[in-house]
């Protein structure tokens, strides 16, 4: 008995350059490019191989960034490949206009997609390492140097010059970190997340005029995407606060629409979440990556080709500094915070703020300014991605006094409230300071406490949105 006891204590200890703790969309993108420049690595996973990635079953990729991500070309003949799509369509609350909108996404089945890529990696030598818990951090000197882990009771340690966060919403590692180590710990609570409820359903009399897939009901946060099968959907929405404020959006959906019959043939749920990320991704040889931290475009909840690009910023900087040698210290990592906030780590910021204007909009005002073309332009010579490829409107002077005099126009007519506009105009504003303090992120970690502290005033003047629904009043933070 004794001896069985120092068996199963022993810890087993591995040297590799980079750890990443998760196997999901994120790990596996971040892992193989590193891979490709040479770099050992080994991503550690909880769930089972075959278990990765159930939670959810059919996912949307932005078709531009996929190929930006230099991943092989989907095809729709493929089992991880459902379609690949260009449109869009978008509804007013009233229901009396459609919106077509250029928008590139491909559509896929996520665990077959994840299967597909671990084989990748395998063949470019990254080590996958499934059934495996996360225990804690390894410290030298109060810095990071590997990880503890452990497996059907078998512990094991790898050291490490690199760990990266990609274990998704619980951010096992970033929230185990210490308090001053130079990243944000802070869990993510129900206002920081989208509860995302999805209906596989299936219309019963498909010969009646129902929704197309991809068409979407922006007011309550609502769409109809494309499913597994013939004649199926899926019927999504998304809702902070909790999943009950979820349900209620949909039914309160429900009671406005006219549908045809359909069945519900399974359903799934989740949140993603809906917050700013840690104001540093990195701290002495530490990375955190997608929803470990609050990587997500703001106006869809989608978050995995965001942060594929984030990781394409990340690989060549710590390819750069493995190469070198040494330890991976928070000032040789730092150019991956500069490369991302200043960019997309901006827009996304400015994104957000606006949000905080446009979601205190009732379906009257809604339906004005989609028609308008406040929200999305329209005409067949006008479709745009959403909002656009690059995630920002710049107007030019033509455009923004178009956009002032429909504004003027709608206050007129009554089609807006003052009250409203004023919301939005000044989240606008807002946004476009918030997104120029990030564009200005200190090149130097010295510099890095006072942006924090100027970061800090501006993110406390984003005022709380109110949905009024007629079943549910719901608070967007």
């Amino acid at each position: 008995m004794i001896f069985i006891i120092i068996i199963c204590e022993i810890h087993l200890t591995e040297n590799i350059d980079v750890i990443i703790i998760g196997a999901g969309t994120a790990g596996t993108y971040l892992g193989w490019i590193l891979a490709k420049n040479g770099h050992s690595v080994k991503i550690i996973e909880k769930d089972k191989r075959e278990n990765v990635g159930n939670r959810l079953d059919v996912i949307h990729f932005e078709s531009d960034r996929v190929k930006k991500a230099g991943l092989p070309p989907f095809d729709p003949n493929k089992q991880d490949c459902i379609e690949i799509r260009d449109t869009s369509t978008v509804v007013t609350p009233d229901f009396e206009t459609e919106i077509k909108t250029r928008v590139y996404q491909t559509i896929v089945r996520l665990t077959p997609f994840l299967n597909k890529m671990y084989d990748i990696l395998e063949s470019d030598s990254v080590q996958l390492e499934f059934s495996t818990k996360y225990e804690n951090l390894i410290f030298k000197d109060s810095r990071i140097i590997g990880v503890k882990v452990s497996n059907n009771g078998e512990k094991k340690e790898y050291m490490a010059n690199l760990v990266v966060d990609a274990s998704g919403t619980n951010a096992v590692v970033r929230t185990s970190l210490p308090e001053d180590y130079g990243v944000e710990t802070f869990t993510l609570g129900p206002n920081d997340v989208m509860y995302v409820l999805l209906q596989y359903i299936k219309w019963k009399n498909p010969e009646i005029p129902h929704p197309e897939t991809d068409t979407g009901y922006n007011y309550w946060l609502l769409w109809f995407g494309p499913s597994l099968g013939e004649n199926q959907a899926i019927l999504g929405v998304g809702q902070p606060g909790s999943y009950e404020n979820a349900r209620l959006a949909r039914e309160d959906f429900l009671s406005e629409i006219n549908l045809p019959p359909y069945e519900i043939l399974k359903e799934e749920k989740g949140f993603t979440p809906y917050r700013r990320p840690p104001y540093s991704l990195v701290a002495d040889a530490f990375l955190c990556i997608g929803d470990a931290a609050a990587i997500t475009y703001p106006f869809s909840g989608h978050g995995v080709t965001a942060t594929w690009m984030l990781c394409k910023i990340a690989a060549k900087v710590i390819s750069f500094e493995l190469k070198k040698g040494g330890y991976l210290t928070k000032e040789r990592l730092w150019d991956i915070n500069v490369n991302y906030f200043r960019d997309q780590g901006a827009k996304f910021a400015a994104l957000l703020t606006q949000l905080s204007g446009i979601l205190n909009f009732n379906k009257k005002e809604w339906s004005y300014f989609l028609k308008s073309g406040l929200i999305y332009k329209t005409g067949d010579d006008d479709e745009l991605p959403e909002p656009n490829q690059e995630f920002e409107e710049d107007m030019s002077i033509k455009e923004m006094i178009g956009f002032i005099s429909k504004i003027i126009g709608g206050l007129i007519k009554r089609k807006l409230s003052l009250t409203n506009v004023k919301k939005l105009l000044k989240a606008n504003s807002l946004a476009n300071d918030i997104k120029n303090h990030y564009e200005r992120f200190p090149m130097s970690s010295d510099e890095f406490q006072p942006w924090v502290n100027e970061a800090k005033k501006l993110w406390q003047k984003k005022k709380t949105a109110i949905k009024k629904l007629n079943n549910v009043e719901i608070e967007y933070k």
